[in-house]
């Protein structure tokens, strides 16, 4: 009986054994790891440096894919292996169809370091690596973090040089070296508009804070980062007016519509949209783009995003500004926006009394004819004149030629 009962464990304990070491060798055999890896964690802005992806296995792998996130404002990608593809913070990695294994395998992408700042590169969701058969496997990865720090001879100006907002004031008037303002705005105002200007054209203003106001206390951060990675904040403190309580519409006023002043700045797939009845692609305009006449370029941020827009030069407190961008026709050109009404409509040339001395063009033409006409009549004078004289003239060469034949004085009368 005992030998019997040794024998059932002795069978357990072998059966047991031989299952753990099948399991074993099965979960081994379906990992991989996939390292991110540089020979440079810390880089100077300016720099170019190159990333890897090695993947590693004890058993053979085919196929793999993933997809890698970047802070795009930090790093900008420059080109690598042709199974990735992608931009603006985003990189898709699809090498598919292997049909022969390998136990290793590396990809590698190349960077430039374009501001100061730690960026991480990681894998968005997860690496999916494939076994020849085509069965996913394991797989572990890490994160890779990338200090850039500004070059020796990088400025340190933080500061800003002109700061106006729009529909309001700001108190104190603006000055270079005050940090904080504020303002007050009415109950219907959603939006305040800012155009911050810096001192240093190598440094980067961001604006959080001025949209989507709430009734009370506001406040809106302006920070300027230089191009050494100092940073420095301008703040406003925007108090808003509480709307009155109207517990009865009168029958005879009309409600505002909901579709007027629906203009707002989004960013698609890494572009920048002006969204308005449709979408239109903001853009810089090419070298070849003439600029109507009368307008500078300068920096707009709405919804806390910074583009490219074009104020009249001697009226830069102007509600009107012009926009570079392209409609859904591929069409491209400049456009009116209204910071009132928060309205877009296509710019037409020499219809635009926003820039300064716009209006006096129907006055100069009309004192260009004025004097027209004025020296058109001293004109017709001077030829009468002169028409009289020749007559005369030749009325006495007549007389002085009669004369000459030997007409006597009575005759010739």
């Amino acid at each position: 009986m005992r030998m019997q009962i040794k024998r059932y464990i002795g069978a357990c304990l072998l059966f047991f054994l031989a299952g753990g070491m099948i399991m074993t060798k099965t979960a081994f055999a379906a990992s991989a790891e996939v390292e991110l890896s540089t020979d440079q964690t810390q880089v100077t802005v300016g720099d170019e440096f190159f990333v890897t992806i090695n993947i590693a296995s004890q058993t053979q792998f085919g196929d793999f894919e993933g997809s890698l996130t970047y802070d795009d404002e930090i790093l900008e990608y420059q080109g690598g292996a042709s199974q990735i593809k992608g931009s603006s913070g985003f990189l898709a990695i699809s090498d598919m169809g292997n049909t022969e294994g390998d136990t290793k395998r590396k990809y590698t992408m190349e960077f430039e370091a374009s501001q100061v700042g730690i960026c991480t590169i990681t894998f968005s969701d997860r690496a999916v690596v494939y076994e020849v058969e085509g069965a996913e496997m394991s797989v572990s990865s890490n994160t890779l973090t990338i200090n850039v720090v500004a070059p020796e001879t990088a400025s340190s100006n933080t500061k800003l040089s002109s700061l106006k907002i729009s529909p309001s004031v700001l108190i104190p008037e603006f000055n270079t070296d005050t940090y904080d303002y504020s303002t007050q705005v009415d109950a219907e105002t959603m939006q305040l508009f800012i155009v911050a200007l810096p001192e240093d054209d190598k440094a980067s203003v961001s604006i959080s804070g001025n949209s989507a106001l709430v009734e009370g206390e506001n406040k809106i951060v302006i920070s300027v980062l230089a191009e050494s990675g100092d940073v420095i904040e301008y703040n406003i403190n925007a108090m808003k007016e509480v709307a009155p309580v109207i517990t009865e519409i009168p029958e005879d006023v009309l409600l505002p519509d909901t579709i007027h002043g629906n203009f707002t700045v989004e960013r698609i797939d890494g572009d920048k949209y002006a969204v308005y009845s449709g979408q239109y692609k903001l853009l810089e305009p090419a070298s070849d783009v003439i600029i109507p006449a009368g307008y500078v370029k300068t920096k707009l941020i709405i919804s806390d995003i910074s583009f490219t827009v074009f104020y009249p030069e001697n009226n830069m407190e102007s509600d009107y500004l012009l926009i570079y961008a392209e409609n859904e026709l591929g069409e491209t050109g400049f456009y009116r926006y209204d910071k009132i009404e928060r309205t877009l409509q296509r710019y037409v040339p020499g219809t635009d009394n926003a820039v300064s001395g716009a209006a006096d063009t129907n006055a100069t033409d009309l004192i260009t004819s004025v004097e027209y006409r004025t020296n058109l009549t001293k004109a017709a004078i001077v030829i009468g004149i002169l028409c009289a004289l020749c007559a005369l003239l030749i009325a006495l060469c007549i007389r002085f030629f009669i004369k000459s034949r030997g007409f006597k004085e009575d005759e010739l009368d």
